[in-house]
């Protein structure tokens, strides 16, 4: 009984272990939900929006109904006429139309700027993650570059002992220990800078940003073949086009509710009348507003609601070639980049690799003097943190890519 309750607690303890590291996981998809529900920017234009759908009920022009009470000819305890009336004020259906309609296409543009704002922070996030998985990477390079001197120098040391080399190796292989140290400490705030820069981007409350948590999610070279044509077709589908098209057909419905304007509202009243024998008379009576002064009213605002639909055509217009110079960059970043990477990939560094090892295994015969061996792990480490530094730039410039083509291609869940 004691072995099986022993079994029972330290499985227990194994499963709440396990939940406790994936609790601590912060991947790119988990960073993109808490960031979701976080980002104020998201959050206000969500609550805008839900604003903007009561305008389309409250398009219509249908005033408050009107209740008044008529007494005439009031005498000694008598009067003429006593009447209650129910009035009600009632904008041309047209303009009504035309107005519901303008609402409705705010209201969908408005949407078109929240999936554009949601791109935008996905970029950003992506982006963000993408720039702690390398300070992670360089991380791990410093503490291979403080191994690789720690080496040298036990290996500069011993062949000083021995006579076969000079105390000023030893010297000098202890102070490259102590740079690549320092080099570590860099990296290691670098590291911190950029996981902060996370947590803010994705607005993770500061109670939540304990020293365990890890991220899962690496910089890892994947084969990405991205159309360039396709990215200029998708350019017409990206929301902030939509949206500004959803604006511009706001514009030319208000425009047509400000010429409706010409036409007349109406008027409706339905009274009882009482001539002093009780309320046995019933009325209804039909009134309309003539539009006399257009020159004024209606007019001035035919104006105004065409230059603002000229305003909205430029802007669109605007919009059109700001996004096609930003996807032109985008992608010929994104070829520049692929490209450098191939080549590391291809040459420079396997060369690196077996230089490293070469040198090493020629000094440590004494073939080669130290400064060659010294040379020749600095170009290692170059060749490696060039290599992350390419591997950063092309995982960012697919980012970009990523909001005019509306899909993930890279950290896909």
């Amino acid at each position: 009984m004691t072995l099986f309750v022993l079994l029972i607690v330290l499985t227990s303890v194994q499963f709440l272990s396990a939940d406790s590291a994936n609790n601590n996981d912060l991947g790119v998809q988990k960073a993109l939900e808490i960031a979701y529900q976080q980002n104020p920017r998201i959050n206000q234009l969500t609550y805008q929006i839900r604003a903007q759908e009561q305008n389309e009920a409250l398009s219509f022009g249908i005033e408050k109904p009107e209740i008044s009470y008529l007494r005439e000819g009031i005498g000694e305890e008598t009067f003429s006429e006593q009447r209650w009336s129910v009035s009600q004020q009632i904008q041309f259906p047209l303009t009504s139309i035309y107005n519901y309609r303008s609402e409705q296409s705010t209201t969908t543009s408005l949407r078109e700027q929240l999936n554009a704002l949601r791109l935008n922070v996905k970029s950003d996030v992506k982006s963000s993650y993408t720039e702690l998985a390398y300070a992670i990477r360089i991380l791990a390079l410093a503490e291979e570059r403080v191994e690789l001197f720690e080496n040298l120098r036990r290996a500069a040391r011993a062949r000083s002992d021995i006579g076969e080399t000079s105390e000023i190796d030893a010297i000098q292989a202890d102070l490259q220990l102590r740079e690549a140290q320092n080099n570590f400490e860099i990296a290691s705030l670098q590291f911190m800078d950029a996981r902060y820069n996370l947590f803010q981007t994705i607005g993770l409350d500061g109670e939540e940003q304990t020293y365990d948590i890890s991220f899962p999610d690496t910089l890892q070279y994947s084969e990405v073949d991205i159309d360039q044509e396709l990215v200029m077709q998708r350019l017409t589908e990206h929301p902030r086009m939509k949206m500004v098209e959803l604006e511009r057909e706001a514009s030319v419905y208000q425009r047509k509710a400000a010429k409706s304007s010409y036409l007349p509202d109406l008027n409706l009243s339905y009274y009882r009348q009482d001539f002093g024998n009780q309320y046995d008379f019933y009325g209804f009576e039909i009134g309309v507003k003539i539009p006399l002064w257009f020159g004024i009213d209606q007019a001035k605002q035919i104006k105004k609601a065409t230059a603002i639909v000229r305003q909205v055509d430029w802007k669109l217009k605007d919009i059109e070639l700001l996004l096609k110079k930003q996807a032109e960059q985008s992608w010929h970043g994104y070829e520049s980049s692929r490209e450098n990477i191939l080549r590391f990939r291809e040459t420079i560094q396997s060369q690196s690799v077996d230089l490293i090892n070469m040198t090493q295994t020629g000094y440590r015969m004494g073939e080669l003097d130290l400064l060659t061996l010294l040379e020749a792990q600095r170009t290692y480490l170059r060749t490696q943190e060039a290599y992350y530094q390419t591997l950063r730039d092309y995982y960012l410039r697919i980012i970009e890519l990523e909001r005019y083509l509306q899909e993930d291609i890279i950290f896909k869940q």
